[in-house]
């Protein structure tokens, strides 16, 4: 980020540049068929899938490129939680006024 050469030993710090939204698919396939005795397989774990986050770029930055990353990430994130929040209360606001107008009706 800051294009320069950091001193050894000097920790650095993974940023995540870009994300994606990911859905991961369940495996649901049947046990299989249990054999007992000496040479009897462990059951396997089922897998039920999900959804996450997957990281598309991931950069090496310098431990103060890193932390100026953070500031800014976490004020972006906060900037999308209030916009979130005013967009539901307006979303509110109107469904409200809706009601109150088909209630004339």
């Amino acid at each position: 980020m800051c294009a320069k050469v950091s001193a050894p030993r000097v920790k650095s710090v993974k940023v995540t540049v870009a994300s994606r939204p990911r859905e991961y698919r369940g495996n649901v396939e049947d046990f299989p068929a249990r054999r007992f005795g000496r040479f009897r397989e462990p059951a396997k774990p089922r897998d039920r899938g999900g959804k996450g986050h997957e990281i598309v770029k991931e950069l090496m930055v310098c431990s103060v490129c890193g932390e100026v990353h953070q500031k800014k990430w976490a004020a972006e994130q906060a900037a999308l939680k209030a916009a979130a929040k005013a967009a539901a209360a307006e979303q509110a606001r109107l469904e409200e006024a809706e009601m109150e107008y088909a209630g004339d009706e």
